[in-house]
Order: C-alpha cells, then sequence, then structure tokens
C-alpha cells in the first residue's frame, strides 16, 4: 500500500534574521570553505549567537558577504542540515532548527531521536547506518544479570586493563574476527572503544600531522573528520563499482610521501561496492610495489561474508579494523584492531596514551556473546532483518535482487539521472518528513560530487517506519522526470 505523506510541519515563523546576527568566521580555516562556514554556524548556535528560529541569509546573500560561490554556501548549508542544524524550505530559507528537533548528529549527518515514535507526518531519519534492534536487548538483560551474580567477575573486569585488551578479551577479538576471514594470534589483536577508536589508533600510530592521507573518492565522513582533526591532508583515489581502482592508487603513490591508505574492501560506505579477488590482489601487489601501509575497515563486512581480507594478502602492511557496532549493538563500544607484529606495541603505546584501554565490561560482555555463540546467533537475526528491510527497498524502486548481483547492505545507492541534483533530491525528501544522505556528505577532495544520495535502511525502528519512509522518497523523486537507479 502507498502511503499518501503529509507535508511535515515547519518551524514556526522566525522573530530575527541572520543577516543581522551572524556572519561566519573564516580566518585560520586551511579546509574547504564550505566545512568552515559551517564549522562557524555550529559555534554560533552553541554559544546562543544564532538561536532556534533564526532564518539564516540567503544563499546568494552570503555568496556574496563572503566573497564565494553561490554554491559553496549551498555546501555549508547542506552540510549544517545533515549535522541536524537547520532545515530549509523551498521559497521561505534556511531557519535554526529548534532544540525539540535538534539532537547530536551520528556519523556527522542528520541528528534525530531515534526513540521517539514517528507519528503521521513525523520526521524519519534515514540517513544514519545503525544496526537493526531485536532481540540484543533481551540478551544483554540476560548477560548483565549473569554478571551481576559474579561480584569477584565485576570485580575484575571493573578494574584497569592492559590498554591492548585482557587477554581473555583479545583471544575473543581473534575468534570474531576469524569469521571475517581473518586468521591471526591473541598477541595481535588490540582490543578498542569501537571502529572509530580503531581507526584513531591506526592514524595516530602510523601517521604524523601533515602526511597525506589516500582514500576512496567518496568515504564514511566519521573517517575525514578524524583525519582532519588530526592533521592529515586527504587526497581522493578513484572508485570504480568495484571501489578503489589499483591503477588510480598507484598513480596517487607514486607521487611521492603518500604511503597511508584507508579503504573499506567489502560493503564500501556509501557506494556499497564490493571488491572481487582479483581486486583484492591488485590492491595488496600495489601496497607492497609503492611500500604503502593500508587501513583495512570491515565494519559491514559480516553482511558479505565469504571474500579474502586485503590483510591476509598483505599482513605485514595493513591494519585491519572493525567493531561489533553493526552487527550487535553500537552501545557496546567494543572493536578489535588485527596488526602486523611490527606494530603492535607501537599501537598499544597510542591506546595508552589516548583511550587508556576500551571498556572492560562491554569486551566482558561481547567476549561471552563469542564463546557461547550469542554473538552468532545475533548476527545471523541482523542478517535476516537487514534482507527483510532491502525487500523493501527493492519492491519500492524497482531495484534488482541479489540474483542480478546487488549485495544486500544497510543502505542502498541511487543514482539521480537526467541533470538532476543530488541536493534537490535531498531537501525534496526532508520537505516529505525524511531524512537521507547526498553525495557531497561522503566526498573527498574538490570538484563535483556524483548525484546520488544514501537512504539508510537500517536506521528505521521496524518494517512500518521504513515503508513509510521509502514511500515519502518515493513521493519526493515524483518531482523528478527519471525513476532512480542503483550505482
Amino acid at each position: 500500500m502507498t502511503i499518501t505523506p503529509a507535508t511535515v510541519a515547519r518551524l514556526s515563523p522566525p522573530t530575527r534574521r541572520g543577516d543581522d546576527i551572524w556572519t561566519p568566521n573564516l580566518d585560520g580555516h586551511d579546509g574547504p570553505l564550505y566545512l568552515a562556514i559551517a564549522d562557524s554556524l555550529a559555534q554560533a548556535i552553541a554559544n546562543g549567537t544564532v538561536p532556534a528560529g533564526t532564518r539564516l541569509p540567503t544563499h546568494r546573500d552570503l555568496a556574496i558577504r563572503l566573497g564565494v560561490t553561490i554554491g559553496t554556501v549551498t555546501r555549508a548549508y547542506a552540510e549544517a542540515g545533515r549535522r541536524g542544524l537547520t532545515d530549509g524550505t523551498v521559497g521561505r530559507g534556511t531557519f535554526v532548527r529548534g532544540p525539540d528537533i535538534t539532537r547530536p548528529g551520528s556519523g556527522g549527518l542528520v541528528g534525530i531521536d531515534h526513540d521517539r515514535p514517528v507519528t503521521a507526518g513525523g520526521t524519519i531519519n534515514l540517513s544514519v547506518n545503525r544496526p537493526a534492534m531485536g532481540p540484543q536487548v533481551e540478551a544483554l538483560q540476560g548477560m548483565l544479570a549473569d554478571l551481576s551474580a559474579r561480584p569477584d567477575v565485576l570485580a575484575h573486569v571493573m578494574g584497569y586493563q592492559f590498554p591492548a585488551g585482557a587477554p581473555a578479551h583479545r583471544a575473543a577479538g581473534a575468534a570474531w574476527m576469524r569469521q571475517a576471514g581473518i586468521e591471526t594470534t591473541p598477541d595481535r589483536v588490540l582490543v578498542t572503544a569501537g571502529c572509530q577508536n580503531a581507526q584513531t589508533i591506526a592514524l595516530m600510530t602510523v601517521a604524523r600531522p601533515g602526511d597525506v592521507l589516500l582514500t576512496e573518492a567518496l568515504a564514511y565522513p566519521g573517517l575525514t573528520s578524524l583525519a582532519r582533526r588530526l592533521g592529515l591532508t586527504l587526497e581522493a583515489v578513484a572508485l570504480d563499482d568495484e571501489g578503489m581502482r589499483p591503477d588510480a592508487l598507484e598513480a596517487a603513490c607514486r607521487g611521492g610521501g603518500r604511503r597511508f591508505v584507508y579503504l573499506t574492501p567489502t560493503i564500501q560506505n556509501p557506494t556499497t561496492a564490493v571488491m572481487g579477488e582479483q581486486r583484492r590482489r591488485d590492491i595488496a601487489a600495489v601496497a607492497n610495489r609503492c611500500d604503502a601501509l593500508l587501513i583495512e575497515d570491515d565494519v559491514h563486512g559480516f553482511l558479505a561474508p565469504g571474500h579474502t581480507p586485503i590483510a591476509m594478502l598483505a599482513p605485514e602492511r595493513t591494519l585491519f579494523v572493525t567493531s561489533v557496532s553493526k552487527a550487535l549493538m553500537p552501545g557496546l563500544r567494543v572493536g578489535y584492531m588485527a596488526l602486523p607484529q611490527r606494530i603492535v606495541d607501537a599501537a598499544t603505546e597510542t591506546m595508552r596514551a589516548t583511550t587508556l584501554m576500551a571498556p572492560p565490561l562491554m569486551a566482558e560482555v561481547v567476549g561471552r556473546w563469542v564463546a557461547d555463540g550469542t554473538a552468532e546467533r545475533l548476527t545471523r537475526w541482523q542478517l535476516t532483518e537487514i534482507a527483510r528491510r532491502n525487500e523493501v527497498a527493492e519492491r519500492c524502486f524497482g531495484l534488482p535482487g541479489p540474483a542480478e548481483g546487488r549485495v544486500r547492505s544497510f543502505h542502498v545507492w541511487l543514482k539521480i539521472g537526467n541533470g538532476r541534483r543530488a541536493d534537490d533530491v535531498v531537501d525534496a525528501a526532508r520537505a516529505q518528513g525524511v531524512h537521507v544522505a547526498g553525495a557531497s556528505a561522503f566526498q573527498v577532495g574538490r570538484g563535483p560530487a556524483p548525484e546520488a544520495i544514501r537512504i539508510s535502511l537500517s536506521a528505521a525502528a521496524d518494517i512500518a517506519e521504513l515503508t513509510e519512509g521509502l514511500n515519502r522518497i518515493a513521493e519526493a523523486l515524483r518531482f523528478c522526470p527519471d525513476e532512480p537507479a542503483l550505482i
């Protein structure tokens, strides 16, 4: 059944204009101008300079005032919208969002309260990749009850642990990564506070401020934001339908001073590309020829098992990072790294200096789940649920299924044809009360972003909410003459 979406209730008419109370401060910012503008706005909202309900300057007015292009301001406002700072309506302008709908962002995209029920015409956030929730809560309740009956165990796990993790937790990490195709020993495993922490440890261990980090031309915003804050210079490497291109990587490495590479071979975010076996071997060969160090992110790898990790093809030059956040629960904050032996001590010292240790209680929960089969059971449930959600999207948008070679993941990646702009589709979807992410949120480097959007299927509370959200997006897309097509 097709749901006819209601027009989303907009903010009440503003009482103040941003023209008079806010001008971005771009001094000392050496990154992209659109990020500087968005960051300046975020700071102004945080310190109360620009209150909720303020109508911001028009794109043209702000561009003239700052001496930048209208496109730069458009990207800045889009970035602010993705952070949940603003809302825009064609014909009315861009407004600072009120505290009732603004929450801390997730993945650098839109901040929405997932726990608030969605009513007819309410906002649905399909911009964040997070696991669907089902039996995990009951499993966690049972495990915490078991642990609470063991004060000796609690006393141990709530004390200080080795920075690399307790021996049992490192062994659990080795077992967890085995299902991803990683054969390693616990002494090469580092337990981290999630995958983002693993990325931080990896970059801080091997790179220094001013170094160049090569990554896919479209990449996870959390990684790119982290790299910039560590003083690294990001350089884009071209993608195709299998992910990072080996020829483009080699050309970038041959440029000199470019030895560090971040990539996601399995279900690349956002394109969902999966490298074939030969592509993985080609990437490993380039790394060997160019003496490059690879950071291989496999956080979504469990959704497409059976592929050889690059870390097994180039084990002495690959730092493999993953976590349980997508397969189990994000709040557990447990991740793992499989490291070359020569990097283990340095990475451990970085962990000691920054995080000290991963949360040992959470690591104990995950370790016990790995040992007793709960982790495998919850992962199977997640796979089944994600398949169901992909089926809804396939019916709604006429997408191919697995039989036609499409990989089912937490999100779908849709290109917008016939000269249409992805940002316009994002705005049209927002007008229908649904948040999705445009390609510009993932773009690395300068130049135009591809006209595509990412729709997160796992973010909806249930199938009913997902169906309503996808039908609202379909309604938004009716303003465009062509149907969306899968990249």
